[in-house]
């Protein structure tokens, strides 16, 4: 939007943003897919000491190793080791990801030497296995959406473009019915995953995670129970403390602390706070509210 008066149109929408936001009515979405979270370590490996293939596991969870040959001019490849996914905003007691993924990778490829990066990702599951891509849950029919990439987003973005742009000028597609993210889906995935974000909303109902804010050390954050309410409490480096309301500004779910990416994550669909309550990943679209 340009000015009061000013405003840019267009004929069609594409969504594909990883986790759909909210613009009209996504629902139907967020029951058949779910959000976790997924961990990767790159470290050195002598040039040409590993094949450069893609490998992953059975595991659960499970692992993947891929390899970028050459590194940064030295005589070195990068291994890339991911894994340990769980679900956004259900972080297990006690997780270490990334040290059980160097774990992992050291018993299995011992010729690994230094860690030289680590980062994390979200990746939405579908609970049929297949990526949700075509014209959206929405009342208009002009709205399409891309998601339920399962850590594939490359070729969904490719399948996705082809076939999308075929749906937008009239064309038919051998895969739209495939992909089409209206399609009926009841298995036992879709029982699990739904049944679990049902569970969630017991927070609501329980006690704080701590009695006072004299509990919570500097850079970590924790739930305050305050009478009816929920507090998402972060105290930072320097002592000061942040209070926000703790219930996800999509479908007032309560959040809870990330020890590792020190975010306020919701364990029901996904959406991640910055610890000061700054909306980081939808499906929220609005910050944390006033605590």
């Amino acid at each position: 939007i340009q000015g009061e008066k000013e405003r840019l149109l267009a004929n069609h929408i594409v969504v594909a943003t990883n986790t759909p936001a909210p613009i009209n009515d996504w629902f139907g979405i967020y029951t058949k897919q779910a959000s976790y979270r997924s961990y990767v370590i790159g470290g050195s490996v002598p040039r040409g000491s590993v094949p450069d293939l893609l490998y992953w596991d059975t595991g659960d969870p499970y692992h993947y190793v891929r390899l970028e040959p050459g590194l940064d001019g030295s005589a070195d490849d990068l291994l890339l080791i991911g894994g340990e996914d769980h679900k956004t905003g259900q972080t297990p007691p006690g997780a270490h990801p990334f040290k059980k993924l160097e774990e992992w990778g050291r018993e299995r490829y011992p010729m690994l030497t230094r860690i030289r990066y680590r980062w994390s990702g979200q990746v939405q599951e579908p609970a049929d296995g297949l990526a949700f891509l075509g014209r959206a849950l929405t009342k208009g029919q002009e709205v399409f959406v891309i998601t339920g990439d399962s850590g594939m987003g490359l070729t969904h973005g490719t399948i996705g473009a082809m076939l999308i742009t075929d749906l937008i000028v009239g064309r038919s597609n051998p895969w739209q019915d495939l992909y089409d993210p209206s399609r009926k889906i009841l298995n036992a995935e879709f029982v699990r995953e739904n049944a679990n974000t049902l569970a969630q909303y017991k927070d609501l109902l329980t006690g704080g995670q701590v009695s006072s804010v004299k509990e919570i050390a500097p850079g970590n954050g924790a739930i305050l129970r305050d009478g009816v309410k929920k507090i998402a409490v972060y105290r930072d480096p320097t002592g000061k403390l942040h209070k926000h309301s703790a219930l996800c500004t999509h479908l007032q779910c309560v959040v809870q602390w990330n020890p590792i990416e020190k975010s306020w994550d919701c364990p029901c669909h996904g959406s991640r706070f910055d610890p000061k309550g700054k909306v980081l990943m939808g499906p929220a679209v609005g910050d944390l509210g006033a605590g």
